[in-house]
């Protein structure tokens, strides 16, 4: 039979390369996904509240400009020119006569 010179060559380490290990890496981007979901979660929340806030200010100054009007309204009808002229025109009220005034001492 025929032979083939052997050759021999020299061994590499053949190691076969391991795989990292999935559960950490699995918990590492559990964690981030998790990070993440709070982050805009929060952001959100963050933001809603800051339209609410916004929107009671809105009422609050409107409430306040409602107060000023109805300040000056109870002040215009106090007036007493305003409130003769009513008695006058609306009551039917006069002024009484010398005779109908009573002093009390």
């Amino acid at each position: 039979m025929f032979q083939t010179p052997s050759i021999s060559l020299p061994r590499l380490a053949t190691q076969i390369p391991r795989r990292p290990p999935l559960l950490p890496t699995l918990g590492f981007i559990a964690l981030l996904l998790i990070l993440s979901l709070f982050f805009v979660w929060s952001r959100l929340s963050v933001l809603q509240l800051e339209y609410g806030i916004s929107s009671l200010e809105g009422k609050l100054r409107s409430g306040q400009q409602e107060t000023s009007r109805l300040r000056l309204e109870a002040a215009s009808l106090r007036h007493p020119g305003r409130i003769e002229q009513v008695a006058v025109s609306e009551l039917g009220l006069r002024l009484p006569n010398p005779s109908q005034v009573i002093s009390v001492r």
